[in-house]
């Protein structure tokens, strides 16, 4: 598990980039974090819900600021990997995110701005959980990945 502040370099935010987990699953089923950044009150995550890669990415509390993408099709268990494409037109314009896993897309989803601002200086980048205020209602306590994330990369354009 890793935990960094949310506003340290990489910043995740406003521009293009695709993020690529490895990933070891307990079981088909697994859920919990894989990466998150900031909180519900401005944050992202993409995690597993029961086996679906899953994105939400969240502006504030506002239901109408919040938006979800989840794969229809689960991980398998074991080792599997999962990307994010995150492509933005222009800075902190719109954006387009792709989940993807061996090659496949699984969904994908338009958001109307590239960019949030986590809500303060607790608020931290996590690898394998959601410490602090999460940024949504995991599964597992914390959004405890049920499985492991021995790696993590991260393209920017």
């Amino acid at each position: 598990d890793v935990s960094i502040p949310a506003m340290s370099e990489p910043i995740l935010l406003g521009r293009s980039f695709t993020l690529d987990a490895d990933l070891v699953l307990d079981s088909a089923a697994a859920s919990g974090a894989v990466v998150a950044l900031g909180s519900h009150f401005g944050g992202w995550s993409l995690y597993l819900d029961h086996g679906h890669p899953t994105f939400i990415w969240a502006r504030s509390t506002d239901p109408k600021e919040i938006t979800r993408v989840r794969a229809d099709k689960a991980l398998p268990q074991g080792k599997t990997n999962l990307r994010l494409r995150f492509a933005v037109a222009k800075p902190g314009g719109p954006a387009t995110v792709t989940l993807s896993s061996g090659g496949a897309e699984l969904a994908s989803q338009s958001l109307p701005s590239s960019f949030l601002m986590p809500a303060g200086g607790g608020e931290t980048l996590d690898i394998g959980r959601d410490l602090g205020v999460p940024v949504t209602e995991y599964a597992t306590p914390r959004g405890a990945i049920e499985g492991d994330v021995p790696h993590v990369s991260v393209t920017f354009d």
